[in-house]
């Protein structure tokens, strides 16, 4: 393979794995900022139902005298397609409030009570779901824990929609990177070799090359006169010694 086919062909392989590596990063670098907007949206309203429930209990209203936060959860499940479910339990584990009314007065997961341990928000993941909860308190310490159940399905759209923008943002970068690099590469070789070729031509003594110029061309036209001379040289003595042996 001429050397020009193989130097073309690193620059294209470099440019494709340097697109590819920013590509990866760009990939992961969207992972986690989706991951993070889906959590900075279901803080929000932990937030939110969390002042509720706060500010009822600080007037001295027991968590099942807030009757309210009942409408108030389904509400919110309402608006938003991609909770799945929500539940307000007490510090003993026990659902008080829950879009799914049926689980209300049953124990919530193991791991929620263990959850309410921790201050701020936590996090589990299941099949499919991403359970995201906070406590809530009162003056007495922990009074208990809200749990939003939140369905993968739209942070994975989400996902899937940046990671189709991203493979077609690459795929034109890299066609456009390709072309600018073999025209680069080209230039390049042209610039180098014109020299050499230039030369080469000088010294094949072509008709139409200008020997006057600077570098490896002048020391191609040095060259090319010091064989000519030499010629001339052993052409003169040829011809003397041919004509001494016409003379004997």
């Amino acid at each position: 393979m001429p050397f020009v086919s193989r130097l073309v062909l690193v620059v294209i392989f470099s440019v494709l794995l340097t697109i590819a590596a920013v590509a990866a990063g760009a990939f992961l670098a969207g992972e986690r900022v989706n991951a993070e907007i889906e959590e900075a949206r279901v803080s929000r309203l932990l937030g939110a139902l969390r002042s509720t429930t706060e500010a009822n209990l600080s007037i001295g209203l027991a968590l099942d005298q807030i009757s309210p936060l009942q409408s108030r959860i389904e509400r919110e499940k309402a608006s938003d397609s991609s909770v799945l479910a929500i539940d307000i339990f007490n510090a003993a584990g026990k659902s008080v409030y829950s879009t799914d009314r049926g689980s209300v007065g049953e124990s919530v997961t193991e791991i929620w009570a263990e959850k309410l341990k921790d201050d701020g928000i936590w996090q589990t993941d299941t099949r499919g779901e991403t359970v995201f909860g906070t406590r809530f308190e009162n003056d007495l310490g922990l009074a208990g824990g809200i749990a939003v159940i939140v369905s993968d399905k739209s942070r994975q759209a989400r996902g899937d929609a940046l990671h189709f923008d991203l493979l077609k943002r690459s795929a034109s970068l890299a066609s456009g990177a390709v072309v600018l690099a073999v025209l680069s590469t080209l230039a390049f070789v042209y610039a180098v070799t014109r020299s050499f070729d230039r030369a080469a031509r000088v010294l094949r003594g072509e008709a139409g090359v200008d020997a006057s110029g600077q570098g490896l061309e002048l020391l191609a036209a040095q060259a090319k006169e010091t064989w000519t001379k030499s010629e001339q040289r052993i052409e003169r003595g040829l011809a003397q010694l041919g004509a001494l042996d016409d003379a004997h």
